[in-house]
């Protein structure tokens, strides 16, 4: 099994976490296992990507900057936000601790100001490649799933012929988001058709703004990878995977079995049966912390075997509390189903900085089984 680690020097506008520690902790890891990527990001300050660079050119590791698409970005750049259906302007809150603020993604201007942002920032870096996270609408723990109606996406579902006054009408009400079928790999049936065509309209925005994101890295010849949902989840915030699969070189999908955060299988699932009005999915039902590993593991093969590219398991072997309590022993668990799925490694998430040692050896125990 290949190996990608994940590490976070801090947001763009942040003082970024000193390179002498980010030298201390790989050191430990590569003491235990062998690491095929390292995805780091996105504090501005360059010289702490040029140092780590050096370090992981000598070991011959692929070093790709992970960068956040759709949100954060807004910090360093003044991007287009969400329209939601009542036709307001989604606000960010005044208290968020965690900036998962989102915004639109059908907007060109949006996605130049976006690459403008690697451009002068990260363009002079010598990575291999980039990690393109947040590639999404927000998901309904987010806040605003129902977006987004600004006048460019509003022009978009006109030209798809699709009724948006129907839907808008509809959108007040839980009942029109009842599940009538689940086909496994990310479609569902919804009892309301025109809400089973309006995710469609939204993977289909999604792919099209990542079409032009990863051709403008692809021509420089950098390699891409994404981070997604789990397959389950994906439609919900836009993702089709077997379609993003197409357009990138590996892909991620965040199948966190114990995190009570965005991303997490517990919490997103939480959030989507309570605000769907659906009391279970497909079998799942909500409140079961850490998530279902048969159906997570489940669901994760039936993903890989649709997938254009390498798939490599997301999963959090960093510690914080309340948010991701992880130890040993459910890494062990989680791995030795996931090794079972076809899938080319893991990516060991979302943060070695915040591993203690004992979570890196029992991960280190484990690459290779399967």
């Amino acid at each position: 099994m290949e190996v990608t680690v994940q590490i976070l020097t801090g947001g763009f506008t942040d003082e970024p976490v000193p390179y002498e520690l980010i030298e201390q902790k790989l050191l430990s890891a590569l003491s235990k296992f062998s690491i095929k990527k390292v995805l780091m990001g996105w504090a501005t300050e360059k010289e702490v990507y040029l140092k780590t660079a050096e370090f992981l050119t000598k070991r011959n590791i692929e070093f790709y900057l992970w960068f956040p698409v759709f949100s954060e970005t807004g910090s360093v750049a003044d991007l287009a936000p969400l329209v939601d259906f009542t036709g307001k302007l989604v606000q960010k809150p005044e208290a968020q601790s965690h900036d998962f603020f989102f915004f639109c993604p059908n907007s060109r201007e949006n996605i130049n100001k976006i690459l403008n942002i690697y451009n002068q920032y990260f363009s002079s870096i010598p990575f291999t490649g980039i990690f393109l996270d947040r590639i999404r609408y927000p998901s309904f723990a987010n806040g605003n799933a129902l977006s987004c109606f600004c006048p460019e996406c509003l022009d978009f579902y006109n030209k798809k012929k699709f009724d948006v006054d129907r839907l808008i009408k509809n959108l007040s009400n839980k009942a029109s988001f009842v599940i009538k079928e689940y086909r496994g790999d990310g479609e569902y049936i919804f009892e309301d058709p025109v809400v089973s065509e309006y995710f469609k309209l939204k993977s289909a925005v999604i792919n099209k703004s990542m079409q032009q994101i990863s051709g403008f890295f692809r021509e420089k010849n950098l390699g891409v990878g994404f981070d997604v949902f789990a397959s389950y989840l994906s439609p919900f915030v836009g993702q089709n995977l077997t379609e993003l699969s197409g357009l990138c070189d590996f892909i991620k999908p965040m199948v966190y079995r114990a995190t009570t955060a965005p991303a997490g299988l517990p919490f997103e699932t939480d959030a989507l049966l309570n605000e769907t009005g659906n009391s279970n999915i497909h079998g799942v039902k909500s409140g079961k912390m850490p998530f279902d590993l048969a159906f997570a593991a489940r669901d994760l093969q039936i993903m890989t075997a649709s997938s254009a590219c390498p798939v490599y398991a997301g999963i959090e072997i960093n510690r914080v509390d309340v948010i991701a309590e992880v130890y040993p022993n459910y890494i062990e668990e989680t791995m030795k189903a996931y090794s079972q799925t076809g899938i080319r490694g893991f990516a060991l998430s979302w943060n070695l900085l915040e591993v203690p040692d004992d979570n890196l050896t029992k991960a280190a125990e484990l690459v290779g089984t399967g």
